[in-house]
């Protein structure tokens, strides 16, 4: 879970003794606010026991006052978790049609029979604390992830029969070459997330990035986006710099504004990805403003 708005005084000891009235607390983690990003007011994260215990802990946490702060507590994404091993460089699969009630842990252990399998996350609704519907894994080794697609792919998990196909267009392009595989996706497939690998090489300055507006900033605007372009495609890709608050996507006027953590993973963002080909468009990627982003364009 993510903890927000936490009074610089509280102590991971004390986050752990909270959450600890709603169930068993494996982890407990705050960052200090060490550049005024937030106010003054920490972040946290909090791993509970289970799924279940974690809802709880939403439900009955959040909006409640410690040392005179309401609190913010939600899911947590992949992005922030250090502790987690490094998949940037894996095999990444997309698993659409997930029922309301496939956890991490469900994804997890209807993959674990592809050995290589590194990490299985479903995407959760920040506001509501609901599944989004998919989710994403990573395999360390290829031949682990086609046989994943080949046969998961119209298997039933949970209430519905997920489907499963490659979560970028490099794996994709690579996979058309090859001899194709009874039962498999196809790259035409309209519900698998377009993006590419990961960047390697930034297309821009981070010393003249970050200081192109306050420190407190931490949203990025993102145009020049095709009208196929979902949240799917969206959270993933800034995740890979960062915890990913919201995204608020304009489908109509093809834009979208991404309210990341912190001010230097936002910078990594814009650096990173402004001019990353996504859906067949380069995107155009800049700082956007915290207060009313619907009604601008972004900043450069």
């Amino acid at each position: 879970l993510y903890v927000g708005n936490l009074d610089p005084r509280v102590t991971e000891v004390m986050l752990r003794e909270i959450f600890a009235s709603l169930g068993e607390v494996t982890h407990a983690k705050i960052i200090p606010d060490k550049n005024n990003q937030h106010g003054g007011l920490n972040y946290g994260f909090i791993d509970m026991v289970d799924h279940s215990t974690a809802s709880a802990a939403i439900e009955t946490l959040n909006g409640r006052k410690v040392l005179g702060y309401e609190i913010k507590v939600n899911w947590a994404y992949q992005g922030n978790n250090a502790t987690r091993e490094d998949t940037s460089n894996h095999h990444h699969v997309f698993v659409g049609d997930l029922s309301p009630d496939v956890t991490d842990q469900v994804l997890n252990k209807a993959f674990s029979a592809f050995g290589s399998l590194s990490d299985a996350r479903v995407m959760w609704d920040m506001n509501t604390g609901k599944s989004r519907g998919y989710g994403f894994l990573a395999f360390r080794d290829r031949d682990d992830a086609e046989r994943a697609i080949s046969t998961m792919n119209g298997e039933w998990l949970g209430s519905r029969a997920i489907r499963v196909n490659w979560a970028n267009q490099k794996n994709q392009t690579n996979q058309a070459d090859q001899q194709p595989r009874s039962g498999a996706p196809t790259a035409t497939d309209d519900f698998s997330p377009g993006y590419n690998s990961v960047p390697q090489q930034p297309s821009l300055s981070y010393d003249v990035v970050v200081n192109q507006t306050p420190y407190t900033n931490v949203t990025v605007y993102v145009g020049n986006l095709a009208p196929s372009v979902r949240e799917a495609d969206l959270f993933p890709l800034f995740q890979m710099y960062g915890y990913v608050h919201e995204v608020r996507l304009q489908h109509d006027r093809g834009f979208s504004f991404i309210k990341m953590d912190t001010h230097e993973h936002a910078t990594m963002s814009i650096c990173y990805l402004n001019g990353h080909i996504l859906h067949g468009r380069a995107l155009k990627v800049s700082w956007g403003k915290d207060k009313n982003a619907g009604d601008q364009a972004g900043s450069g």
